[in-house]
């Protein structure tokens, strides 16, 4: 089964996986707590702000709505690009008549007409990207000035992460895991500036973190 057959394969039951209690639920939830800190600061300099969001990777469109109870549907714009048709199938049926926008693509390829932006938010995908580095590097030219990337990932910083990951990737498509310290190393040309944050401290979890770059 090829990249995106599997994707496609697993759209139906992505909501309800145990993993979304595990880590993706955790991860989207510390993304919107870092959304609306970047929001608030643009109020607190009197700009008014209705971010540019691109979700890349966006799968059912989760983030989507958990933005919409997180800031109200009003306060962002939001573009999901995913490359699995039957996950955007299950996005725009969840969301019928939102402003949101779903588009079938690859992160290369990719050419929104909403670029820059003024967010992208990369949630546990860029391992599945064929190149990575150079995934890294299309999505820093996408922002604007003083704009952020929020990409979330598993890291191999330990014996149990490797085993782990190793694991899931029977149940995936071939990925690259890196180290926290190689995913700073990858932005350090990039970004300005880097926060790091770790998801779960749960000791059965891996290591999952988010890397907050600024542009």
């Amino acid at each position: 089964m090829n990249r995106q057959g599997i994707w496609d394969f697993w759209a139906k039951y992505y909501d309800h996986l145990l993993l979304q209690r595990i880590s993706l639920q955790p991860t989207r939830a510390l993304v919107c707590e870092k959304i609306r800190e970047f929001i608030d600061t643009k109020k607190t300099a009197q700009q008014d702000l209705h971010p540019q969001i691109l979700d890349m990777g966006c799968g059912t469109g989760q983030l989507y709505g958990d933005l919409v109870q997180a800031v109200g549907k009003q306060g962002f714009h939001y573009l999901g690009v995913d490359l699995s048709k039957a996950m955007l199938e299950r996005a725009s049926e969840k969301y019928p008549d939102s402003e949101a926008a779903f588009v079938q693509s690859n992160v290369m390829e990719a050419q929104p007409e909403q670029a820059p932006f003024d967010l992208i938010v990369c949630s546990h995908s860029l391992p599945y990207y064929t190149d990575g580095e150079a995934a890294l590097h299309k999505m820093a030219k996408m922002l604007r000035p003083g704009g952020q990337l929020l990409l979330s990932q598993a890291c191999i910083d330990t014996l149990y992460d490797a085993v782990i990951m190793q694991l899931t990737g029977l149940t995936t498509s071939k990925a690259v895991y890196r180290s926290s310290q190689d995913m700073i190393e990858l932005g350090q040309s990039l970004f300005s500036e880097l926060k790091t944050f770790r998801i779960s401290e749960k000791f059965f979890v891996p290591s999952l973190w988010l890397f907050q770059w600024m542009k």
